[in-house]
């Protein structure tokens, strides 16, 4: 099986519209409703800006976004890209502000949003799952409840009466 894969790369909060439309072409791309779109939108650019974030003191910063099908679902690695000196520093940091609950509220969302969220050990990386494969199921699902609600329904039906013919 063929991977599908892309990437994009961005460097700094400004360039965050070429993240909002990688998304879109991508969930475009595997017919995405816009619930989930929303979701993958939200909880991707969430964790761009979280590492923008903490990486903005840095010269020459870069995030690059990769994207890729599996057979678990849609796969986007967030990654830190820079070649700063300052690596001990970098890679505590993020788990640091975990600790310390500045980024609490955006790693919820992130969690809540995702199937599943790997945050690398050294801070630079996060990777977020989405399955998509429950989004087809869960329409089936519904298209057979509405088909045995129909189904199910009783109809009354008036007869005329044989009285007023004789």
């Amino acid at each position: 099986m063929k991977k599908e894969q892309r990437k994009v790369t961005i460097t700094g909060s400004g360039e965050i519209h070429k993240l909002e439309r990688f998304i879109e072409e991508i969930c475009d791309f595997y017919n995405i409703n816009n619930e989930y779109f929303g979701n993958i939108l939200l909880a991707t650019t969430e964790s761009a800006n979280i590492l923008l974030a903490i990486n903005e003191n840095r010269e020459k910063g870069k995030i690059t976004i990769a994207f890729e099908r599996t057979p678990k679902g849609l796969v986007f690695h967030i990654r830190v890209s820079d070649h700063a000196s300052h690596k001990e520093k970098s890679d505590e940091l993020l788990e640091n502000e975990i600790r310390k609950h500045k980024l609490s509220k955006e790693i919820f969302i992130i969690r809540a949003l995702t199937d599943e969220i790997t945050i690398a050990v050294d801070g630079k990386t996060i990777q977020l799952v989405f399955y998509v494969s429950s989004i087809n199921y869960e329409k089936s699902l519904q298209r057979i409840n509405k088909l045995k609600e129909y189904f199910s329904k009783t109809i009354a039906i008036k007869q005329k009466s044989d009285e007023g013919k004789h």
